[in-house]
């Protein structure tokens, strides 16, 4: 049994391995965020929220534990966060080619450079010892930047609709 939670936690936190890449695990595990949305893409909105929603609290479950078996408060290798970011980043938006790469250069591009208010919360998430307030910690500035590169988007198609 302890080596199925082990494989279930490694799998989940890096979601399906994507962490170990040896560089740009992030933008790795944004990349399995694009595979869940694009298989989804014909599911209700309901029913991707619902997903999301058992995706962070494993995702949380799956971090923490992590973090407790690594004795790593913020691991590389844990990019469940990115998939929910990008998640997040892709909203009630058209599942197209062009939007899921506009907002996968967005999610990378907010995630990356953590700009305020991103940054704090990546902050205050690594001041916290290993437990379920610094797993939240990992999670919550990725869902922000995936929030932060929706809300560019909304923008970005007002303007262009209005002005052009």
């Amino acid at each position: 049994m302890q080596n199925l939670k082990s494989f279930l936690v490694t799998f989940i936190a890096t979601a399906a391995g994507s962490g170990f890449t040896p560089k740009a695990p992030g933008t790795a595990g944004t990349v399995v965020g694009v595979g869940i949305i694009y298989f989804t893409r014909d599911w209700s909105y309901a029913s991707q929220g619902l997903l999301w929603l058992a995706l962070f609290f494993v995702g949380w479950w799956a971090s923490w534990e992590w973090s407790i078996k690594t004795q790593a408060k913020d691991s590389q290798k844990i990019v469940i966060d990115e998939v929910l970011g990008y998640m997040l980043a892709m909203g009630m938006l058209p599942r197209t080619a062009t939007i899921m790469l506009i907002q996968f250069i967005l999610f990378r591009l907010f995630d990356s450079l953590k700009p305020p208010p991103i940054r704090q919360f990546d902050l205050w998430g690594k001041k916290f010892e290993i437990g379920p307030w610094q797993s939240v910690g990992v999670i919550v500035d990725d869902i922000l930047a995936g929030l932060v590169s929706l809300g560019v988007f909304l923008l970005g198609q007002y303007l262009v609709q209005r002005f052009f």
